[in-house]
């Protein structure tokens, strides 16, 4: 019983993932919110009128075009910021 419990993996070990996929992933999702942020501060600029009103239904559809293109272009290779990210982490 004293030898299982003694070559049992360390804590540290138990939380390693060797591919690097869990931080590749996560830094992609970050990617992926500070575009969507980046679009919505853009669309903040914009004056009012055009095809969708300001609205509540106008706003709820924007907000969730802009999380939607922010995913696309973040999984598409993005900006490169997910890159550095896991470039700067991983180590």
């Amino acid at each position: 019983m004293l030898k299982g419990i003694l070559s049992a993996p360390s804590l540290t070990e138990l939380h390693k993932d060797p591919s690097d996929s869990k931080l590749k992933r996560t830094c992609a999702e970050f990617e992926s919110i500070f575009i969507t942020y980046m679009l919505k501060s853009m669309r903040n600029t914009v004056v009012e009128g055009g095809l969708l009103v300001k609205s509540n239904e106008g706003k709820i559809f924007n907000s969730m075009f802009d999380e939607k293109l922010g995913q696309g272009i973040a999984n598409s290779g993005g900006i490169g910021l997910g890159k550095m990210l896991f470039e700067k982490l991983k180590g």
